[in-house]
């Protein structure tokens, strides 16, 4: 058991020097920068791509962002004397961060909506466009002149935007589910599940721009959707309690003419890189093609999970050995009132975090951790994402901790306590050795699924392998590819993970065969 003691110790120990310790240094604040969200992920709007340019602006772990939302940020960043930042996040993290006061604006192609202004405050329009239909190219939709054309039609919006809403204008129409990002509503209309895609005018030459199979279709005045000026021009959202920003940023977008704007858009479109509208049709061609460009992206994401994995793993074991500990102390008539007291509130305490930890999902732990408490703790991204996975593991550690002490004969703690030992003592030396060793199957488990599950801490601004992924899908509007290479990295990331973790365990349940000589002693 001893050497099994400090074979674990060993493992939690190489494994704790892997991660870097840049990663856990508090987000200082910086009055000279201006913090600008977006997704990177919305081109001709915003995208990553893996070179520099004169128009890219580095982004936190790898890659550089463009477009036409960068080239606005980096003017108002040059206007107000400042230098601009760009956090990469989710669509869903943009809002949360800019209350927080994560980020300084919002630069993402937002529409100015009644129920958003709620929450935030907009500054004038920096884009104007039309809304459009993007459909197959060849299909006899090409000849749609009004929305009567669509009727019976299978149409797809965005969620949670005026392009999924405005789908019920049309006549008759079948109104598809809506999805989180066009790289996956460009799959369904790829694959022939739906008949159409609402989308703004740029965002749609942008997409044409890399799906040639593709192409969109106008409507005239008053045969297409009836929407109002402002609900197809999009706006910088700031903080309600930042008055002077968005007068200040009001101030530089009064200089711009809708032409310069224009010319800014039609550039933006020009630059979406080349090396993504020459995609083969071959699904392992293209995920090739993909994985050459890109593979900076990638390997930098794989560096996070393995990373936020293996951190959250390790300390979330020792919290679940911890708790699983004190958790099966079991009251005892012969203890004291004091003693029984505080082992009942110690139970009670661990059962809520249990419960707490187990019953809610690592996102919402996540947004509420990070977004919630920022004023509190002045932590960055990817700190506060090991902290989660932390905490989460730990409630579902504990529990395979207490089922493994259960599954020691309870003759051991008898025989420890035969030989003069406490309670404490027959835990740590007696049974938790050997509760580890009967868990280890589930305590590597739950690695293997951190390694999967670490995706959702985009949502706190925290660039894994899946982001990064998500970030390459929209610039690029091809997701099968991309995601073919992204399921294949977490195959060889899980895989010889597996392979590994069976190998300790087997050597840890091998039994060392004893024999004897002829005269019977031990060899």
């Amino acid at each position: 058991m001893k050497k099994l003691l400090k074979t674990f110790t060993a493992f939690i120990l190489v494994f704790s020097i892997l991660i870097p310790v840049n990663t856990v240094k508090a987000e200082e604040e910086d009055d000279n920068t201006f913090v600008v969200g977006m997704e990177c992920n919305y081109a001709p709007f915003n995208w990553t791509q893996v070179n520099e340019t004169d128009t890219t602006v580095p982004l936190e772990g790898s890659g550089f962002a463009d477009g036409y939302d960068v080239t606005i940020a980096r003017a108002i960043a040059k206007h107000l004397g400042k230098e601009l930042v760009i956090k990469k996040m989710s669509w869903d993290g943009l809002e949360p961060a800019l209350q927080a006061g994560v980020i300084d604006a919002i630069i993402a192609g937002m529409t100015d909506t009644a129920d958003r202004r709620q929450r935030v405050d907009f500054t004038q329009t920096y884009y104007e466009s039309q809304m459009v239909l993007i459909i197959r190219k060849g299909d006899q939709l090409e000849d749609a002149k009004s929305l009567k054309d669509f009727s019976n039609k299978k149409v797809l919006g965005q969620l949670n935007t005026l392009y999924d809403t405005v789908i019920d204008q049309i006549p008759n129409v079948k109104h598809a589910t809506a999805l989180e990002d066009y790289p996956a509503m460009v799959m369904q209309l790829n694959n022939e599940l739906v008949d159409a895609v609402t989308a703004e005018l740029p965002v749609a030459a942008g997409i044409i721009a890399t799906n040639p199979d593709l192409t969109y279709v106008e409507f005239d005045d008053g045969k297409g959707f009836d929407v109002d000026l402002t609900d197809t021009s999009v706006s910088i959202a700031v903080n309600k309690d930042n008055p002077e920003l968005k007068d200040a940023i009001n101030e530089y977008l009064d200089t711009l003419s809708d032409e310069d704007k224009k010319e800014m858009m039609d550039e933006a479109i020009e630059r979406i890189p080349a090396t993504i509208t020459n995609l083969s049709d071959n699904i392992f061609v293209a995920a090739k093609q993909i994985f050459e460009v890109y593979s900076p992206l990638f390997f930098s994401g794989i560096g996070s999970t393995l990373t936020l994995a293996f951190g959250g793993t390790i300390l979330g074991l020792l919290i679940g050995l911890i708790i699983g500990a004190i958790r099966a102390i079991k009251v005892e008539e012969r203890d004291s009132l004091v003693s029984k007291t505080i082992k009942r509130i110690a139970w009670i305490i661990t059962t809520l975090y249990i419960e707490i930890f187990r019953g809610t999902p690592m996102m919402v732990q996540g947004a509420f951790i990070y977004y919630g408490l920022k004023n509190i703790v002045h932590w960055d991204p990817f700190t506060a994402g090991i902290f989660v996975i932390t905490i989460n593991t730990g409630a579902y550690m504990a529990e395979i901790v207490r089922s493994g002490i259960q599954s020691v004969d309870k003759g051991q703690s008898e025989a420890a306590r035969s030989i003069g030992m406490n309670n404490i003592q027959t835990m740590i030396y007696i049974i938790l050795p050997q509760a580890i060793k009967n868990s280890f199957p589930s305590i590597g488990n739950e690695f293997v699924i951190n390694i999967k599950d670490s995706s959702v801490l985009n949502v706190i601004a925290v660039t894994e392998l899946f982001y990064q992924a998500k970030s390459v899908a929209g610039s690029l509007y091809a997701f099968v590819p991309t995601y073919f290479v992204v399921a294949l990295i977490y195959l060889c990331l899980t895989f010889p993970t597996t392979r590994i973790l069976n190998y300790i365990e087997n050597r840890m349940n091998r039994k060392k065969a004893i024999s004897f000589d002829a005269e019977g002693s031990v060899k």
